[in-house]
C-alpha cells in the first residue's frame, strides 16, 4: 500500500490506550500513519467526529478516501464506505446505509487492495483512486 502512496488511518472510537494495544495485537502498529480515538473527540462513533480528525490528520477531504466498516460515522464525515457481510448486516441493510460497494468478508476486500495475507480487523481510511469500488 505504501508503494501505491496510500496513507491508513484507524478512527476508533476505543480509548487511546486500547487502541494502542488492540495495534499492538493485530502487529499493524508500524502500518498506520494516523490513529485516532475516542480520546481526541468529544462525540464518539457513530458521530463522524473520529473521522473527521483522522482526515484532519491527514489533510484530506472526506471525498478522498474510504472507509471499510463504518457507514454510519464515515457517511457523515462524507467518506466513501465499504461494507463487508461478515458482520452481521446483510447486503441491502449496507447499501441503505451508504455503502458503495459490499465484499462477502473482509479476505475479498484486502485482496482487491493488495493486501493478500494480512489481516486487519480495524476500521482504517485509504485515499481513493487507488482502489476500484467498481466490480
Amino acid at each position: 500500500m505504501r508503494d501505491a502512496g496510500l496513507r491508513i488511518a484507524i478512527a476508533s472510537s476505543a480509548k487511546k490506550d486500547e487502541l494502542d494495544k488492540y495495534l499492538d495485537i493485530a502487529r499493524i502498529t508500524e502500518l498506520v500513519d494516523v490513529a485516532t480515538s475516542s480520546d481526541d473527540v468529544e462525540e464518539s462513533k457513530p458521530a463522524p467526529d473520529v473521522f473527521e480528525v483522522a482526515l484532519k490528520k491527514l489533510k484530506i477531504e472526506g471525498s478522498d478516501a474510504v472507509a471499510p466498516y463504518d457507514a454510519m460515522g464515515a457517511g457523515k464525515a462524507k467518506v466513501a464506505t465499504i461494507g463487508v457481510l461478515c458482520g452481521g448486516f446483510t447486503e441491502s441493510s449496507l447499501r441503505r446505509a451508504g455503502c458503495v460497494e459490499v465484499y462477502p468478508a473482509p479476505a475479498t476486500l484486502f485482496a482487491r487492495v493488495g493486501l493478500r495475507g494480512r489481516k486487519n480487523d480495524g476500521s482504517f481510511i485509504m485515499r481513493c483512486g487507488e482502489i476500484s469500488t467498481g466490480s
